[in-house]
């Protein structure tokens, strides 16, 4: 196969959402189908700075670290051609896999692995208001975590509406964007109100990794 465009692979902890502190690989492919503003990953489109790396090649940096768990984020792992291939690998070697993804594509791969690996993938979507925050509709029963940037544009009804898709539980968490204390005034105020008229529990967990400083 062709080779995949790759951003970067490091060793890090989880530093977001519901598994937030785990020792993880990441995996940063190329490319990205939204253009959000506050995004911190611009690096990881419209460049040229990116390595093409084989599947194995991939597999053998991965292996370099004691990780169990690796996540497959982007810019937007979907859009990359390689995440296909990716995917299937890395849970045949039996990986905890997972993906980040702005809800926006789909690729039958998670259909048809689904069954055999289900307990391995953890798909965290981050609907955004730069999609309308539209999610795919074949991609909704594999979410396991929602993810809210809470940002200038985030507003109670765009939440209600996004889980109003879903029949099933989920990891609900509401992300200060950029650790602001304004954004997170307004997290802790969507979260009394989301409890309070919808009995909704949502989780308010700022980005770790930016505290600390760390990749």
């Amino acid at each position: 196969m062709e080779k995949i465009k790759i951003i970067e692979i490091f060793d890090s902890i989880e530093g977001e959402g519901s598994l937030i502190g785990y020792p993880v690989t990441f995996i940063r492919l190329e490319g990205c189908n939204l253009r959000c503003s506050w995004c911190d990953t611009k690096y990881s489109y419209d460049t040229e700075n990116y390595k093409l790396l084989s599947l194995s090649e991939i597999m053998l940096l991965i292996k370099e670290f004691s990780n169990k768990r690796v996540c497959l984020t982007g810019g937007e792992p979907f859009y990359n051609k390689g995440f296909r291939v990716l995917f299937e690998e890395i849970l045949k070697e039996n990986y905890f896999l997972i993906v980040e993804t702005n809800g926006t594509l789909f690729d039958s791969i998670i259909k048809e692995l689904w069954d055999n690996y289900k307990n391995k993938i953890h798909l965290v979507c981050s609907p955004k208001p730069f999609s309308d925050f539209y999610i795919n509709e074949k991609l909704i029963p594999y979410i396991k975590e929602l993810k809210f940037i809470v940002d200038e544009f985030l507003k109670i009804e765009n939440i209600l509406d996004v889980l109003d898709n879903f029949k099933t539980d989920l990891s609900l968490i509401l992300q200060p964007e950029s650790n602001r204390q304004d954004m997170f005034e307004k997290a802790r105020k969507l979260q009394k109100e989301l409890l309070l008229k919808n009995n909704l529990e949502f989780r308010i967990i700022p980005q770790v990794h930016k505290i600390f400083n760390i990749d």
